[in-house]
């Protein structure tokens, strides 16, 4: 067997999260394992501490040590107390110090939150396996490498333990845990946990408005991320108007919803062999080359219909693709089809920094030298559908994954709206947002739009400082899905276990 062949043997398909059956916090997690970059984080985590606690059953000199310098008077520190007294699946916690001034050689060990870096290397040499629990990326040298962290859970403990807990409890007790059940119990944390709780609410507020006309952005690798019918649940509820989003998202989507695949990177096989055989890599996720070949034959399907008589904003051209998608994979879910079947228009503002873009670019090519007309994409016939939907709107909500242009373009439309009517000389009722949920990594002081916050785009006029917001800063991945299983169920959208 060649190499080429035996890594093809070895490729373990992705699969993407459907919420709707996902009816416990444990059924969400275990989906995560499927999914990429912070989902499978949190699922292979969870994964990696149940196996420690099943092991340390069966023999207590494997029973996982926590370790942890969290302060003593904290809720997650409490927790932590608790898990030990009434489940017995820890030692712990014990703090690094008293790690190393009492403890010897430890098989399996769990590390929450920030601890000492000058007591690190002696802690990593006492401890076999260790997973690490922390939202600022703390954890053993070497662990984490380009596309593969296994044992590392990076987002902060007062979300990601009750998360975990909840799952163990399931696994381990039969004990289920419904998300509503875990936003009242994340309501004691603080932090993390609070805004994910504020981000489920103001989702679901927003979400029941029937006067809001809802906005959806998302940037990022959403779709490789198996994000995809998170996606199409929200356009499929009928409650979002408007979709902006990056165009290799949209592209990445469009392979899902055709039937291809994308699979999991196996860190053993260097990034030069994966380019030789035609395998993309997406952090911890591979695409190969021929997804690419087969959606060029549905783009240019598409294409090969318009005659370049006129220009077309790329709203129309996603809604083209989802009729042929409708049309040719009838059954399966997509973007594209739910938007289609929906008549919600989704824009990509940088349209030809994608796939998608560069099919467009070459089919334009091939027209030119065939003595065709070329096909002109405008984006201002994109701004004029988000246009009118703002400003003929009684209210306004926007849920934002990610930032990047999908984000700033869709909040433009306030001091868009501004400028038209003041030099244009009209008069109109101000146009900005009421509803904000953002679920965004990116720090505020790094200077760059992801990190930018409500209240800044507030002095911009972008929003109403009275409306309801939430701002979550995390990879999506990781609690994008708990969040809208929340306002989703609580809005009727997905049912409850019976």
């Amino acid at each position: 067997m060649t190499q080429e062949s035996d890594v093809i043997s070895k490729l373990v398909p992705l699969e993407p999260l459907d919420l709707s059956k996902c009816f416990t916090v444990n059924d969400i997690v275990t989906g995560m394992s499927k999914c990429s970059f912070g989902a499978r984080m949190l699922g292979d985590g969870t994964n990696t501490i149940e196996e420690m606690v099943r092991e340390g059953q069966k023999d207590s000199s494997k029973k996982p040590v926590i370790i942890s310098d969290i302060p003593r008077a904290s809720p997650v520190r409490d927790l932590l107390k608790a898990l030990h007294r009434d489940n017995d699946w820890f030692d712990g916690p014990f703090t690094s110090e008293r790690i190393l001034e009492t403890h010897g050689a430890i098989e399996n060990a769990i590390v929450v939150g920030q601890y000492n870096r000058y007591d690190e290397r002696e802690l990593y040499s006492k401890c076999g396996r260790m997973v690490f629990v922390n939202g600022i990326y703390q954890c053993k040298p070497g662990l984490v490498r380009d596309g593969f962290f296994p044992d590392v859970i990076f987002a902060n403990e007062e979300f990601v333990l009750p998360v975990v807990i909840a799952a163990l409890k399931e696994r381990l007790m039969d004990k289920r845990t419904n998300v509503a059940d875990l936003m009242r119990e994340l309501e004691r944390y603080g932090g993390l946990a609070e805004t994910v709780v504020q981000s489920a609410h103001t989702l679901r507020n927003m979400l029941a408005d029937e006067d809001s006309t809802n906005m959806f952005t998302v940037s990022g690798a959403m779709t490789v991320g198996k994000m995809q019918l998170l996606i199409a649940d929200l356009i499929d509820t009928g409650r979002i108007k408007y979709i902006a989003a990056t165009g290799a998202l949209m592209a990445h989507g469009l392979i899902e919803g055709s039937g291809c695949k994308h699979y999991k990177y196996d860190p053993s096989v260097p990034d030069k062999v994966l380019a030789e055989m035609g395998l993309n890599r997406v952090t911890d996720s591979l695409e190969p080359e021929t997804n690419f070949d087969h959606i060029e034959e549905i783009v240019n399907a598409v294409l090969d219909r318009y005659d370049g008589s006129r220009t077309r904003g790329s709203n129309e051209f996603y809604r083209d693709i989802g009729q042929y998608i409708v049309d040719h994979y009838p059954g399966v879910k997509s973007i594209l089809a739910s938007a289609f079947h929906q008549d919600i228009p989704i824009a990509t503002p940088a349209f030809f920094d994608s796939e998608l873009g560069n099919d467009v670019k070459t089919a334009n090519a091939m027209r030119l030298r065939d003595g065709k007309l070329k096909l002109v994409f405008d984006s201002e016939l994109d701004t004029d559908v988000l246009f009118n939907l703002a400003t003929n709107a009684k209210r306004l909500g926007i849920f934002s994954i990610g930032g990047g242009v999908p984000r700033n373009n869709t909040q433009n439309v306030a001091p868009l709206h501004e400028i038209y009517l003041r030099r244009l000389g009209l008069e109109g009722k101000a146009c900005c947002f009421h509803y904000g949920v953002r679920i965004d990594p990116a720090q505020m002081f790094l200077g760059h739009l992801s990190g930018c916050t409500y209240s800044e785009g507030g002095s911009w006029r972008k929003f109403d400082f009275d409306g309801p917001r939430a701002e979550v800063q995390a990879d999506a991945t990781i609690v994008w899905p708990f969040a809208q299983r929340f306002a989703l169920e609580q809005t009727g959208y997905y049912k409850m276990a019976a």
